[in-house]
């Protein structure tokens, strides 16, 4: 065999073995700070004290970011997410790895204020009372310092909260859900609460993300149009509240008038719940309790709440009923329950890419053509020079 020929099998061993070794692991999440304003700390998980930042910065997982009381910081993640923090906030950036649907990101929260921009795949906030999840865009997730009461909105995507006793709501475009704090009685967490967004809420979204521009005219749109044409509800008089004394209040509770007692509802779709009106009633709650025991609870200032059954993902049988608050926050009563039943609800469709490979075309099972000189070829061999 001459030079030139042992040569070439050196070569194309080892661009074989080159070919065979394991690729190398991406590179880890990492944020970079801007928009830095007032007292901003980092602290990297191998530091042992938090130190001021400057714009440029890079927060690494594992790592923590505190602002103080008028402190404000912009993070941009390796993976396209924007993280806004706001003043008298702790959190950290735990993980990040590669899940069912793409991208999830893991964030400890332990208290203050964070906004979520999320670019594909899901993010997840781990909080005191429990976790807040999003796949598809905007979250906001707060802790109150004193209570460890937690307050999501969810100005756009589909997103979740889930307390320490396995309790789970989902929730979307203009709403909100409460996670609340461990009763120090029983050891247990009260159970979700989910209701609309105000406007005040819609408006903190746009106040510190400008990139919420667009959605927040979208949603002042539609609560103006929705205020425009909303009539007053109209209830029949129940026999009970027939026999009210004049003059007076009745001392009986809302009854509930829809779906009717046991009906069979879809596992999809829009559904309204309504209930005779109380008097003297500020709010209502509408609580959910499935037959495994988890429960789900719906807060609205009218008579009927229409909402995506989807929001209560289990399927089976779900006893509901209403509870009546009034102006001083106080619950006045509670309405017989009713029952229906549900089919499960499909899981989230897993998100796509925003820009999809080009695949390669089948190759032809009729076309046994190949040519074992070509290095491209499927049949390359090095019988071609000789050897």
């Amino acid at each position: 065999m001459n030079k030139k020929g042992l040569l070439f099998i050196l070569f194309a061993v080892i661009t074989a073995l080159t070919a065979c070794q394991p690729k190398a692991e991406d590179s880890p999440l990492s944020a970079t700070l801007s928009e830095i304003t007032g007292l901003v700390q980092i602290r990297q998980a191998e530091a042992d004290a938090f130190e001021s930042v400057s714009a440029s910065a890079t927060l690494n997982v594992n790592g923590q970011i505190q602002t103080g009381d008028d402190g404000r910081v912009r993070l941009d993640l390796s993976s396209g997410t924007i993280i806004r923090v706001a003043p008298s906030s702790l959190f950290t950036l735990t993980s990040n790895d590669e899940g069912d649907g793409g991208l999830l990101t893991k964030i400890k929260m332990e208290v203050g204020k964070i906004f979520i921009i999320l670019n594909g795949g899901r993010a997840d906030v781990e909080t005191p009372s429990g976790v807040a999840s999003v796949r598809g865009s905007y979250m906001k997730v707060e802790v109150d310092p004193n209570t460890n009461d937690v307050y999501v909105t969810c100005l756009e995507g589909n997103c979740s909260v889930r307390n320490p006793n396995g309790e789970e709501v989902n929730f979307t475009n203009g709403q909100r859900a409460v996670l609340f704090h461990q009763d120090p009685n029983t050891g247990k967490w009260n159970s979700p609460l989910l209701g609309d967004m105000t406007p005040d809420e819609f408006q903190e979204w746009l106040d510190n993300n400008p990139e919420a521009q667009a959605l927040f005219d979208q949603a002042m749109a539609a609560l103006t149009a929705t205020s425009a044409t909303e009539a007053p509800t109209e209830v029949p008089p129940t026999e009970v509240d027939a026999a009210a004394p004049e003059g007076g209040s009745s001392n009986a509770c809302s009854q509930i008038q829809e779906p009717a007692n046991g009906s069979s509802l879809g596992k999809a779709g829009q559904v309204n719940f309504a209930w005779s009106e109380h008097p003297d009633a500020q709010a209502y709650v509408i609580t959910f309790v499935n037959a495994d025991g988890s429960t789900a609870r719906i807060e609205t200032s009218t008579n009927s709440a229409e909402f995506y059954i989807e929001v209560l993902p289990n399927g089976g049988s779900y006893e509901w009923f209403v509870t009546v608050y009034g102006a001083d926050g106080k619950e006045i009563c509670a309405s017989p329950s009713a029952q229906f039943s549900k089919p499960k609800a499909d899981p989230t469709e897993k998100a796509k890419p925003e820009k999809e490979e080009e695949q390669e075309p089948p190759a032809d099972p009729s076309n046994t053509t190949c040519d074992p000189c070509d290095p491209f070829g499927s049949c390359y061999s090095y019988s071609c020079f000789g050897y």
